[in-house]
């Protein structure tokens, strides 16, 4: 009977014994499963934070842009109120580059650009029987336009081989690749002239240097031209009848 009972004892004890274990292992796993549950939650929150972190970025970048944009509308109406149409048309062409999908800004730029080339407008004649007339001075980067009418008459007389004329490619007073008699024009810089170039009955052009803009027929020498051109000189080219 007292073995029974030790071993019924041993027995308890040992029962006992793995029930303590399991209920460690089972307390193990459930701080396993809380620590792991703990922090995917941190995760989680790190993830929503930064998520409306960057929404929070995004929301100040958005108004910033705008405020940017509604200052440099304002300022660009307020240099075309104070008549400053360069600058005013400056900030407009910024602003397209900051925002370029604001409807009617390039045609708002257009239109002030039309508008500066209409002014200082000037009215002259160029005399046919002269060779390159002085214009007036033109400025790097600045465009001027120049719109001529008129008729002339010209005689041209020359010594002719069997083998005919002969272009001169190198000539300065006769351009052999424009229409011949058509109106001519030239910008001399620091004294040196450039290559001629076709401005027929309208041209707008844009100088890449500073200088004096010249005009003439496009004839060869030995002709003989009478008659005047009418020419309306607009933009950013001053006549010496300005002056």
């Amino acid at each position: 009977a007292k073995i029974n009972d030790m071993e019924f004892r041993s027995k308890s004890m040992r029962l006992s014994f793995d029930i303590l274990r399991a209920a460690v292992v089972v307390c193990g796993c459930c701080v396993l499963i809380q620590t792991a549950a703990n922090a995917q939650t941190s995760r989680d929150r790190k993830r929503d934070d930064k998520k409306q972190s960057a929404k929070a970025l995004e929301v100040r970048l958005e108004k910033a842009e705008e405020a940017l944009v509604n200052e440099y509308k304002d300022v660009a109406i307020e240099f075309y109120k104070q008549g400053d149409k360069e600058k005013s048309m400056d900030m407009l062409r910024r602003l397209r580059q900051l925002s370029p999908q604001i409807d009617g800004l390039k045609e708002r730029i257009g239109a002030i650009s039309e508008e500066l080339m209409q002014e200082n407008a000037s009215e002259l004649e160029i005399d046919t029987r002269k060779t390159w007339e002085l214009v007036g001075d033109v400025t790097e980067g600045k465009p001027f336009r120049i719109q001529a009418t008129g008729e002339y008459k010209l005689t041209y007389s020359a010594t002719v081989t069997v083998n005919g004329l002969q272009e001169d490619k190198d000539s300065r007073e006769h351009l052999a690749d424009a229409p011949l008699g058509c109106l001519l024009g030239v910008i001399v810089s620091d004294g040196k002239p450039g290559k001629p170039f076709p401005v027929k009955a309208e041209l707008e052009h844009t100088p890449k240097n500073s200088g004096q803009f010249f005009l003439k027929v496009n004839v060869p020498q030995g002709t003989h031209c009478s008659g005047k051109l009418k020419i309306h000189a607009s933009g950013y080219l001053m006549t010496p009848v300005r002056r």
